[in-house]
């Protein structure tokens, strides 16, 4: 599964299926959040390029993604327009090329959300690493144990339970690292696929595999009963030319022949492009995140979106870093196919 910050104070596993990788086992459960943090609202963000160094800029002009991380936090936790119950991270979560001192800092800076018992869910984007993640993992969350526990020093698993075959919650430095990680997070109105589209380290093109491909088809033909919304962090070649999009996603066709007739799908979110953008595909709501660092184009906005589930589609904020910028507070309501 994608690398997930489990509340400190919750037990239970919420997500239905491991896709080959493992959870830090940080167990939220459903309904102790629910008085204040509704199951129906999540934060979105993506392209948090975090470095090892809070103080580092880049980006033209340069900005800070701590910096700007933080303005973020705290908008998240006001609670002003609303209490998500977890966040997604689409990828590039950290600055460059994926450095064990980046996810140190990565981790830190997510931790608050943890003490507020939200899951932080973080999806691989083509800056990231997985070894060095996980690995950053077992240093910063559960340095001397290589089992992860919460500060009171109180097993957060039941006797006996675990989901991994070795007993171990964070794997060894050793152990082989799946070549994709992914995850279904199941919600009372839908059901969220996080996917990998990491091909290679600073690589810009995405690619999912026929392997990831399958499962993704699999996990949906068991899951029709639900709204399915796919987050991962390339952006698809609408074009269905490579040669238009170079940094897209490689297997743009291959993967919309598995989604296009799946009536369950309603919504594919990514970042990569550091842009603010919603469109339709065969009925499917394409949704850009735009970049919480460095953006591309000076008109964007440095921003996060809250989600918010409906019955029959979804409503989608914009929150500006800068309030006074003319996207601040936009709403988009979009109903499923």
């Amino acid at each position: 599964m994608p690398i997930t910050l489990f509340p400190v104070n919750r037990r239970r596993f919420m997500a239905g299926t491991l896709g080959g990788a493992v959870s830090l086992l940080f167990h939220p459960v459903w309904g102790a959040e629910s008085e204040t943090h509704s199951q129906d609202v999540w934060a979105i963000l993506s392209d948090t390029h975090i470095p090892g160094d809070r103080n580092k800029s880049g980006g033209n002009p340069a900005v800070k993604p701590v910096e700007h991380l933080s303005k973020i936090r705290r908008d998240i936790l006001s609670g002003e327009i609303g209490k998500p119950c977890g966040l997604i991270v689409s990828g590039d979560c950290v600055y460059l090329h994926g450095l064990p001192d980046d996810y140190k800092t990565l981790l830190e800076e997510f931790e608050p959300f943890r003490q507020k018992g939200l899951p932080v869910h973080f999806v691989m984007g083509n800056h990231d690493n997985r070894q060095a993640f996980l690995n950053a993992v077992r240093n910063t969350v559960a340095p001397s144990t290589n089992k992860t526990i919460p500060p009171t020093g109180e097993s957060i698993l039941p006797t006996g339970e675990s989901i991994l075959p070795t007993g171990e919650n964070i794997p060894s430095t050793n152990e082989t690292i799946p070549s994709r990680l992914h995850l279904v997070v199941e919600t009372p109105k839908v059901n969220f696929f996080l996917l990998d589209s990491l091909d290679k380290t600073n690589h810009t093109p995405g690619f999912f595999g026929e392997e990831q491909l399958q499962w993704l088809t699999d996990e949906l033909d068991s899951r029709k009963d639900k709204p399915a919304i796919l987050v991962a962090h390339h952006n698809p070649d609408y074009s269905g030319n490579i040669v238009k999009a170079p940094g897209a996603l490689q297997d743009t066709n291959a993967f919309f022949e598995r989604i296009r007739d799946r009536q369950q799908v309603k919504a594919y979110f990514y970042g990569h492009t550091h842009t603010w953008k919603t469109l339709r595909v065969s009925g499917i709501h394409m949704v850009n995140i735009p970049a919480t660092a460095w953006r591309f184009d000076q008109q964007q906005p440095f921003a996060w979106v809250l989600l918010t589930l409906k019955d029959n589609g979804m409503s989608l904020t914009l929150r500006s870093i800068d309030p006074k910028h003319p996207k601040h507070n936009e709403i988009i309501d979009l109903s499923w196919r």
